[in-house]
């Protein structure tokens, strides 16, 4: 979902602005010190580009093309820090989220192989360690909804060392340092806001069905019944980190909807909203539009 920065609570407006393209969404970064380095926007970028070149699975011959072909690989310490969180969160969704869904949304016709996938899934047979990960059963990963996360993290603790105020905004994911106001995209409707947040030194992500479409279908799929998610329009997720927010903003969407409030009741340290498809919204009460 793309999400639009409309305001901030600062004294000053930006100083620079620069987006660029990767990874299939834009990555834009507004930083509103009274100066700015260039160099710094370039080492920024560039994180961006190297996790692409390295985990896209729509890049022939790249380590996660080697990793799916060859089912065992060399690990990497990001790699093992993003596994690690998933594995946790499939733990907690009972298996609805799942970075093995790769076949499925590949014979879905989200896809870069020319035959048909075996439709093996399953978290557990990914197997890793800090050294290596293997494959079991055939199956293969997708780490493409990880990246965004992964880098707008990165790209705080970069920037953070430098400025005081500024805002990442990579495909709607957003994270901001001091304080500034989000609007909420309507999931029906992509030039009308349903509202907007605060964020303060937070990060706020989304998940929704109507980005990522192809044919009759779109990206966030149930892995139990091998077809998009249909009970949700939307939901917008709150927390510190940028990989908390989205990959929660994923997995409880792709939950069924029990499941999703089950869990984030047990969980205190979000802030949520979910717009289910009867007009319904649940969402906790610090989370204010």
């Amino acid at each position: 979902m793309e999400w639009k920065t409309v305001g901030y609570f600062y004294t000053k407006k930006y100083i620079m602005k620069q987006t660029r393209e990767s990874c299939g969404s834009f990555l834009i970064l507004d930083v509103f010190d009274s100066h700015v380095d260039q160099a710094d926007f370039d080492i920024c970028f560039c994180f961006a580009s190297e996790f692409e070149q390295k985990y896209s699975r729509f890049i022939k011959w790249n380590y996660l093309w080697d990793l799916n072909t060859n089912k065992q690989a060399e690990m990497y310490p990001e790699l093992f820090t993003l596994l690690t969180l998933c594995q946790k969160v499939s733990e907690m969704t009972k298996g609805y989220f799942d970075i093995t869904l790769l076949p499925l949304l590949e014979n879905a016709g989200y896809w870069i192989h020319s035959e048909k996938m075996s439709e093996n899934v399953w978290y557990t047979n990914v197997i890793f360690s800090k050294t290596d990960i293997t494959l079991k059963k055939g199956v293969s990963i997708d780490l493409w909804s990880l990246g965004k996360w992964f880098i707008v993290d990165k790209i705080y603790h970069f920037l953070s060392k430098k400025y005081q105020s500024f805002i990442i905004n990579f495909g709607g994911d957003i994270r901001v340092k001091w304080k500034h106001k989000i609007m909420l995209e309507n999931p029906d409707n992509i030039n009308q806001n349903i509202g907007n947040t605060i964020l303060n030194n937070k990060s706020i992500a989304s998940s929704a069905w109507n980005r990522r479409n192809f044919w009759n279908s779109h990206h966030l799929f149930d892995i139990y019944k091998k077809q998009s998610v249909e009970d949700k329009k939307s939901i917008f997720v709150q927390h510190k980190l940028a990989s908390y927010a989205d990959i929660f903003s994923t997995a409880l969407f792709v939950s069924p909807i029990e499941l999703s409030i089950q869990i984030l009741n047990d969980i205190q340290w979000l802030e949520w909203m979910i717009l289910v498809n009867d007009a319904q919204i649940y969402k906790t009460q610090w989370f204010i539009i």
